[in-house]
C-alpha cells in the first residue's frame, strides 16, 4: 500500500562463513576470504552471490528502501533513488542533512551514466520483485547487493543487515530491546483493558481506504501492545494491507478503536483527513465515542518513527472510552 512511507546491530565479520541476521527479510550471507580482508562475498541476496564487496564502503549508492535506514544510521550515501529521502519520513531536521543527495532515478529505472559519475564502491538496495532495475548493469559499475523483501516487517528487519552492509557499527540491538520493552510496558499497564478489544488501523490513498493486516509493521507493535484487532484483517491475510470500499466502511460499526495513518506530526494526511471527515465514517460508533486516534505510519522505517508509535498507543490506551 503507498502511503507516507518508509526502519535496524548486524552479524559481526568471521573469517570464513557467516550469516547476516534479516530476520525474515534477506538472508544474505557473507564470507571473508581471508583475515582482515577489505572485501568479502555475499551470498543468498535476490541477485545471486556478489563478490569484493567492500567491507567499509565509502562512496554508497542507496536503492529502494535504503535511504531512511541509511538516513537513521547518520550514513550519507552518495546517491539515491527519488524518494528514498522525504521530510514527513525523516522529519526537517534530520531531511535538512539528505535533502541534496543526488538521484540516479526511481524503482522503474536507473540512469547507469548518473551511477557512474559518483564512482560508488557499493550499491546496495530491496527488492519486491516488481521493480524495473537492471541490476546486472548496475553490477558492472559496482559490487550491487539487493536483498529480498515481501512486506514492510521486511525492511524494518534487514535493518541490522543494511547497517553492516554498509559498514556501519549501530546500537540497534539496544534501541530495539528499548523499542520491545516500551511497547511490552503498554501491554502490561494496559493490556487488560485493551487485548479485548476490536481494533481497526487504516488509511486513505488517492481515494482508496486500506487496512492494516497481521502481515504489517503496524500490526506487529499493536500486538507486542497487548491491543486486540479486528479479526477480518488477521486470517492469513495476502499483503500487509487490504482494501476496504467506501460502501464498506459501516463494516467498522463493530470496531471499539480506530486508528489512523498519521505523520510524524501526528496528523492525517489530506486523503485519510477526507476520509475522517466523510459522513459515513462520522457515523461510526469508534467516532461518536472519541475512540479515533492517530498512529505514526508504519510504513516509516525508523526508531524515531516506532519511539512515536508507541506514544500513541499510549495516548489511545488511555484515552478510550467505553
Amino acid at each position: 500500500m503507498p502511503r507516507p512511507a518508509r526502519l535496524m546491530l548486524a552479524a559481526i565479520a568471521s573469517t570464513l562463513a557467516l550469516t547476516l541476521a534479516a530476520c525474515g527479510g534477506s538472508d544474505a550471507s557473507e564470507s571473508d576470504t581471508s583475515s582482515g580482508s577489505d572485501t568479502r562475498t555475499v551470498e543468498d541476496t535476490m541477485n545471486g552471490t556478489v563478490e569484493d564487496v567492500p567491507t567499509d564502503p565509502q562512496r554508497i549508492v542507496a536503492l529502494w528502501r535504503t535511504g531512511s535506514l541509511l538516513a537513521d544510521m547518520g550514513v550519507e550515501p552518495v546517491g539515491s533513488l527519488e524518494g528514498e529521502f522525504l521530510v514527513e519520513e525523516l522529519g526537517p531536521d534530520v531531511y535538512a542533512e539528505y535533502e541534496d543527495v543526488p538521484t540516479v532515478g526511481t524503482f522503474e529505472g536507473v540512469d547507469v551514466e548518473k551511477v557512474i559519475e559518483l564512482e560508488p564502491d557499493l550499491i546496495i538496495g530491496m527488492d519486491n520483485g516488481g521493480l524495473s532495475i537492471d541490476y546486472d548493469e548496475l553490477s558492472e559499475v559496482a559490487p550491487t547487493v539487493i536483498l529480498d523483501i515481501k512486506e514492510p516487517t521486511d525492511v524494518w528487519d534487514n535493518y541490522p543487515t543494511v547497517a553492516d552492509l554498509v559498514g556501519e557499527s549501530t546500537d540497534f540491538e539496544k534501541k530495539n530491546a528499548a523499542l520491545d520493552a516500551a511497547l511490552a510496558d503498554v501491554s502490561e499497564q494496559y493490556g487488560d483493558t485493551v487485548g479485548g478489544l476490536e481494533v481497526t488501523s487504516l488509511g486513505a490513498y488517492e481515494g482508496a481506504i486500506y487496512v492494516d493486516t497481521s502481515k504489517s509493521l503496524t500490526w506487529r507493535r499493536l500486538d507486542a501492545a497487548g491491543f486486540g484487532y479486528n479479526p477480518d484483517f488477521t486470517d492469513n491475510p495476502e499483503r500487509y494491507s487490504e482494501e476496504l470500499s467506501q460502501e464498506n466502511i459501516a463494516d467498522l460499526a463493530d470496531q471499539d478503536i480506530i486508528f489512523y495513518d498519521a505523520t510524524l506530526e501526528g496528523e492525517a494526511t489530506p486523503d485519510t483527513q477526507a476520509l475522517l471527515d466523510t459522513a459515513s465514517f462520522k457515523r461510526l460508533p469508534a467516532a461518536k465515542k472519541g475512540n479515533v486516534f492517530p498512529l505514526t505510519s508504519g510504513t516509516i522505517y525508523t526508531f524515531a518513527a516506532a519511539d512515536l508509535q508507541v506514544e500513541d498507543l499510549t495516548e489511545a490506551a488511555e484515552n478510550y472510552r467505553p
